[in-house]
């Protein structure tokens, strides 16, 4: 495992981009994994380190986009090596709880970027930069809130600061099974807040809400006709507003808890693309109005799958009189 970071690491040595995000990814890749590849491509200021059991094809990749090989095990190897953390998880969706020590535990990959960070996989990028310019950078250590996309110094203090509350136990909440959502608003934003260290956020996303029948945010300003597309390199929210259409560029769209099926495969060339709750279609047209009337169409089949789970977890936690989380392990006032 350490030779083979090692190797990836000489590999990676000449570069000198800005910032690098990383992600993990355990298990069969998703249908639209070729389209987030080619969301990265228009953020060549950025570095993107994914580290997966997938064998992936790398002639498909963008240069901007660095796949190291990588076992559950060996994570698991890594964390107790780097963080002298006994991980006892089985699942990989737990990785969540990791993500603010990734500063340490990556750090010999991370020596020549002045920021790293972590980014989930089942969404698409925009022009990225556009949002997060040069001032915004210099100016906070820590970037965004939510867990899909989040950016950090890459300082020692900055790095290590997840272990150094007084009121939440980071290696309590990483040894533990259970999900603590350390990497979000109830623990490494309430760290920040902690040690008084501003952190940037903007809500420039669509964060795509799981339960909702339509393609419909869970953060922004929706309209009753509305459609999401990726534009050369772009994601655009289309609206019809007080009787005409409009639209806003948006820095990535995150469409969490969905399965979205490719149904046509020249989506995967599109220089445009509408993304719909019932698939991802390539357009060969300019937006109009007709068009996001025609594309803005509820997901029954997604909706009534959704709840029926959500019922079907609430009615086995019940069952089984499962052990709440420990609230000792978080903060205890839950803040914006």
């Amino acid at each position: 495992m350490l030779l083979m970071i090692h190797t990836y690491e000489k590999q990676t040595y000449i570069l000198m981009k800005k910032i690098a995000v990383i992600a993990l990814w355990f298990g069969p890749l998703h249908d639209y994994f070729r389209l987030w590849t080619r969301s990265l491509r228009a953020n060549e200021d950025y570095d993107f380190l994914l580290f997966t059991d997938q064998d992936i094809d790398r002639s498909e990749i963008p240069d901007n986009l660095k796949v190291t090989t990588l076992t559950l095990e060996d994570l698991k190897d890594l964390i107790r090596q780097r963080l002298h953390i006994k991980p006892t998880f089985e699942f990989s969706y737990k990785l969540c709880d990791f993500r603010p020590a990734f500063g340490e535990l990556f750090a010999p990959l991370l020596t020549n970027y002045d920021f790293w960070g972590y980014c989930d996989m089942d969404l698409m990028f925009g022009k990225v930069s556009h949002f997060l310019t040069d001032d915004i950078l210099s100016s906070y250590k820590k970037i965004f809130n939510r867990g899909h996309l989040t950016l950090y110094k890459n300082e020692e203090y900055i790095n290590t600061l997840y272990r150094s509350s007084k009121s939440i136990d980071a290696q309590a909440i990483m040894e533990s099974n259970a999900c603590f959502i350390f990497d979000e608003w109830h623990g490494i934003h309430q760290i920040f807040k902690e040690f008084n260290i501003p952190q940037y956020h903007d809500e420039c996303i669509a964060d795509i809400n799981p339960n909702k029948a339509r393609y419909t945010c869970s953060n922004i300003q929706n309209y009753k006709k509305q459609l999401f597309v990726w534009e050369n390199g772009l994601v655009k929210q289309y609206f019809l507003h007080e009787g005409s259409m409009q639209h806003r560029e948006l820095a990535y769209i995150h469409f969490q808890k969905r399965k979205i099926c490719i149904n046509d495969v020249s989506v995967y060339s599109s220089s445009s693309i509408a993304l719909t709750s019932l698939s991802f279609i390539p357009l060969n047209q300019k937006v109009s109005p007709g068009l996001i009337s025609k594309y803005d169409q509820p997901n029954y089949l997604h909706f009534l799958q959704r709840h029926s789970k959500r019922l079907l977890n609430a009615l086995s936690n019940y069952t089984k009189k499962s052990t709440p989380i420990d609230k000792s392990l978080i903060s205890k006032t839950i803040e914006a």
